[in-house]
């Protein structure tokens, strides 16, 4: 009850301090984002605001970008919302892996190992941080577009 009335007064403090929510992350469970750890019972999608850092536990993560996009965050990852100088939206994989599928009106850039992939509106693929390889020499791995369907949330009724 304290993690979510904690987690709920965050999000009204974003909320109240004007920041614009850019997408909801929906996990089935072990989400945190900003180190708070968001319940699974309660809300199906929690907003998330430039800036949050979104980490995974045992389970994948599916975030809905504003612009439509569909980035699947896999089990123990993380990634961040940021906002580039020139006011360009991205999501930088932190750790782990992800997959993605890019809306036609995607907007927003993917960054891994602190580099942009060249992901195209509608592309779909895979990235991910290199296991065997310390994280400032890893290697980005993505895959070219491909049709693989992202996995459906249950919705319990």
């Amino acid at each position: 009850m304290k993690t979510a009335l904690l987690a709920l007064l965050v999000g009204g403090t974003m909320l109240a301090a004007g920041a614009e929510q850019r997408g909801t992350a929906a996990a089935t469970a072990g989400l945190h984002v900003n180190g708070a750890a968001v319940p699974a019972t309660g809300a199906k999608t929690w907003p998330v605001m430039a800036g949050d850092e979104i980490r995974t536990a045992g389970a994948p993560t599916v975030l809905t970008l504003r612009d439509g996009s569909k980035i699947v965050l896999g089990a123990n990852s993380a990634a961040k919302l940021e906002t580039t100088a020139s006011g360009a939206e991205s999501l930088r994989l932190v750790s782990g892996g992800m997959r993605y599928e890019m809306s036609a009106e995607a907007r927003t850039q993917l960054v891994v190992n602190n580099q942009p992939l060249v992901v195209t509106p509608g592309a779909t693929g895979t990235a991910g941080m290199d296991a065997g390889l310390p994280a400032a020499t890893g290697k980005v791995s993505a895959q070219a577009p491909q049709k693989a369907a992202l996995p459906r949330l249950s919705r319990r009724r």
